[in-house]
């Protein structure tokens, strides 16, 4: 992380962070570098399909994000999601007869984060339950993006580092994942 607080010796753009829609402007207010370095992605709960994903669905594709590679060369990728994510929860809900999933969002969510926490978690409350929901669909899309080839070459190569974080909407602090504790830990 120490590369990601250091702020830069000129204005590059050097972190893409890749955000809920939700999230509004906050992804553009750190205070640890200069406005200009970031560049802000923003996409249902922070969704990203996998490789395979795209490979099976035309309407599915990492090309944009693979041209801002290209194009910036980013040192630093950060997945954001918020706790007061609406997106969640309303995923959770029973859909409604003939409603579309545009994008497959909801059976992306539902085959991973949700899966997985049920299959994993002991949640004492539904509150509870759907704060883990938000922390492991962050990770959940850290693993979809880095199937994908341009992005998994440029993370083992050191080229590019990757964040986990979760924004908390009441007191702006963040949670950042830290893969020695598998945990998030305030930052």
């Amino acid at each position: 992380m120490v590369g990601l607080v250091k702020p830069p010796a000129s204005r590059i753009r050097d972190t893409l962070i890749i955000a809920c829609s939700e999230l509004g402007a906050a992804p553009d207010c750190l205070s640890f570098g200069d406005a200009e370095r970031f560049l802000v992605l923003q996409h249902l709960a922070a969704s990203m399909p996998s490789y395979q994903e795209c490979e099976n669905d035309e309407r599915l594709s990492l090309e944009e994000v693979a041209r801002l590679f290209d194009q910036h060369q980013f040192q630093h990728l950060i997945v954001c999601g918020h706790l007061g994510c609406g997106v969640i929860p309303y995923w959770l809900r029973p859909i409604k007869s003939g409603a579309d999933d545009t994008n497959g969002f909801r059976r992306r969510f539902e085959n991973g984060t949700l899966r997985l926490v049920d299959n994993h978690y002991t949640p004492k409350s539904l509150s509870e339950r759907r704060e883990l929901l938000i922390f492991e669909h962050v990770l959940c899309q850290i693993e979809n993006l880095l199937t994908h080839p341009f992005l998994e070459q440029r993370v083992r190569s050191g080229k590019t580092s990757m964040y986990g974080w979760v924004v908390d909407d009441e007191s702006a602090r963040i949670y950042g994942y830290r893969a020695e504790e598998s945990a998030f830990v305030l930052i």
